[in-house]
């Protein structure tokens, strides 16, 4: 979502500015990141700092100012958007995963000098993307080195150095929290006490004693609570701590803004035996703590600085403790909260039903307009909008999952982009409009895209749309031997486009969240070994999307895009083999079909799909 903030002063500008102040603190290249204090992927506009210093508006970068050069990395998702945005500020893209340009941790490890320090804000960077940056430094000039001491090049975390600009400009939204409300158990299907039990299991076997999470979702789902800090994600701004040392020896913590939780969600939680403490007294609290064993902490998600405060208290504490250290690996809580239980099967299927239901009349809708006179005036705002009133409408949702992505033509090659009242296409008697929208329940979290014709389509546009059904057809129908990843399963999808030389520069399937955020880990389907990824094993529960695609740059843009849930299919000669469920119910266009690309069983396919989805929808719309 692109805002557009009041600036006092330009990108270039704040940019010399950002140089003035690195000069005086000694620091010879600055990181800023567009996450917040707890890693998020979406974040409040008060963490917006990347974007208000390099009007870069989407949700993954990383910019790099030195003295004489500012560049920004991101993805795939991102390349095409973000060279508009960055048009005339003078920073330079650079593109992250793509051989054709080093990555950020090469490329300071190739410039910086001994004696010279980097910057970085220590709460927006994880501890290790510090040790990955310092050990790429180590690498390249052959040298031995700890946090911080690597050949001797300093490291800096000590102020926000950026966000500081943006105070000082006056225009930084207010960092404000919303309501922490309880999420019901009769939607979570389990108690906080129940939760409680299976991460102390999980902290037993990895012979730890406390537990510390910073990651929001993982912790609105442990306390089943919800927020309001994020738009579109309900989480609210929080911690946890956990100590299990016996069922008689136990604690844990919520660190949240207390005004915030509501009496009801106060009550509830003290009941099932968690403590409620200030968001802000969180490292107070982990410098004076008495650690008695060993501190589990994914440092992929908590910040340098949390890790800095717990390491140095081991380190530094008394003589009995000093034999105890951090254990870092993927949080429980984001293993546990992948699988969903029985309960939140149950209504994510309810709900997913609806949903289907809701934008399926949105499609029929935009058909019907285009058909017509109407269709003179339609444009890619007035779809978005139809598209949110009819999901709003539906039964139980109470707000969008992200911004909807309502892209006519060329637009739609820019994979998050999203129109504006100041800046949209008309949407023509031609060509294809894609929407990419999902919502908000109290039983599930919704992602669906489909692309339709608005009128005559090249036969082009046909073809690369079939070749993405094609491979959509093949992931839904997949049969796989238990142990396999999304890695194992992403050609599967891409096998089509591969064969003619097309490729979608981002993965094919991301994790959902339950009434949390849309992208969700530790599952996902993508073929590129990223290094300090996850990689999970798909396992029954586990929701993930299919989502091929081909981006055309300035001419049109595809996706298809369903929700599935993993499920177990059949045991054969002591071996289990999965498949899965679909979840949306949305029909394909068949004015964009060119069926002589399908073989007899993907029309089958097709057929079976078009069929059920018409009956979800004539059943929801009589519920």
């Amino acid at each position: 979502m692109r805002r557009f903030f009041f600036r006092e002063y330009t990108m270039r500008e704040q940019i010399e500015i950002l140089r003035h102040k690195m000069e005086q603190k000694g620091i010879d290249c600055y990181i800023v990141t567009t996450t917040d204090a707890h890693n998020s992927e979406y974040v409040s506009e008060h963490d917006m700092v990347l974007e208000y210093m390099s009007g870069f508006s989407g949700s993954n970068g990383t910019f790099l100012v030195t003295k004489d050069e500012a560049l920004l990395w991101t993805d795939g998702r991102y390349y095409i958007q973000c060279e508009k945005e960055l048009e005339g500020s003078g920073i330079r893209m650079m593109r992250q995963g793509d051989d054709r340009d080093p990555s950020i941790e090469a490329y300071i490890a190739s410039h910086i000098m001994p004696g010279q320090c980097i910057g970085f804000d220590g709460d927006k960077l994880t501890g290790y993307s510090v040790d990955r940056l310092l050990s790429k430094c180590r690498k390249i000039n052959d040298d031995s080195c700890g946090r911080g001491a690597c050949y001797g090049i300093k490291i800096c975390y000590t102020d926000d150095l950026a966000g500081r600009i943006w105070n000082e400009d006056g225009s930084r939204p207010a960092d404000n929290h919303g309501r922490i409300r309880t999420h019901d158990v009769k939607y979570a299907g389990k108690t906080v006490s129940e939760k409680l039990a299976m991460i102390h299991e999980k902290m037993k076997k990895l012979e730890c004693t406390h537990f510390f999470i910073s990651k929001l979702d993982d912790i609105m789902w442990l306390y089943n609570v919800r927020g309001e800090d994020v738009a579109y994600n309900p989480v609210a701004f929080s911690y946890a701590f956990i100590t299990y040392i016996s069922d008689e020896e136990k604690e844990a913590y919520f660190f949240a803004d207390e005004e915030c939780v509501s009496e009801e969600t106060g009550k509830t939680l003290t009941a099932e035996g968690v403590g409620i403490k200030a968001y802000g007294s969180v490292y107070d609290f982990l410098t004076c703590y008495e650690y008695r064993g060993n501190i589990l902490a994914d440092e992929r998600e908590v910040s340098v600085k949390a890790l800095d405060i717990m390491a140095g208290r081991l380190k530094d504490g008394p003589a009995d403790i000093r034999s105890y250290h951090m254990v870092s690996r993927v949080n429980p809580t984001t293993e546990l909260k992948s699988i969903k239980n029985d309960t939140e099967i149950k209504w994510m299927k309810e709900y997913f039903m609806r949903d289907s239901a809701a934008m399926t009349k949105y499609l029929r809708e935009v058909k019907k307009i285009m058909g017509c006179a109407d269709g003179d005036d339609f444009d890619e705002v007035k779809a978005a909008k139809l598209c949110d009133s009819i999901r709003l409408e539906t039964k139980d949702c109470f707000d969008l999952s992200f911004t909807t992505i309502a892209a006519y033509g060329a637009n739609a090659a820019m994979m998050h982009y999203e129109a504006t009242e100041s800046s949209y296409s008309k949407c023509e008697k031609r060509g294809m409009l894609l929407t990419d929208c999902g919502g908000q329940y109290p039983g599930a979290t919704t992602d669906v895209t489909r692309t339709i014709a608005l009128g005559e389509v090249s036969g082009e546009e046909k073809r690369h749309f079939t070749l993405v059904l094609k491979g959509w057809l093949a992931l839904m129908h997949a049969t796989w031997i238990e142990g396999c990843t999304g890695r194992n399963l992403d050609i599967l999808a891409r096998q089509f486009l591969w064969n003619e030389g097309i490729d979608y520069k981002c993965g094919t399937g991301h994790g959902v969240g339950y009434c949390l955020n849309v992208h969700e880990g530790p599952q996902n389907i993508r073929w590129r070994y990223i290094e300090g990824s996850s990689e999970a094993v798909l396992y029954p529960g586990m929701i993930v999307t299919n989502e091929p695609g081909v981006y055309m740059e300035g001419r049109y843009g595809i996706r298809t895009e369903n929700t599935m849930l993993v499920v177990k299919r059949f045991e054969n000669d002591g071996d289990t083999y999965l498949g899965f469920e679909n979840l949306t119910w949305v029909p394909i266009d068949e004015e964009l079909i060119d069926y002589s690309l399908l073989d007899d069983k993907e029309k089958q396919w097709l057929k079976e799909y078009q069929n059920h989805s018409n009956e979800v929808f004539e059943r929801a719309m009589t519920d």
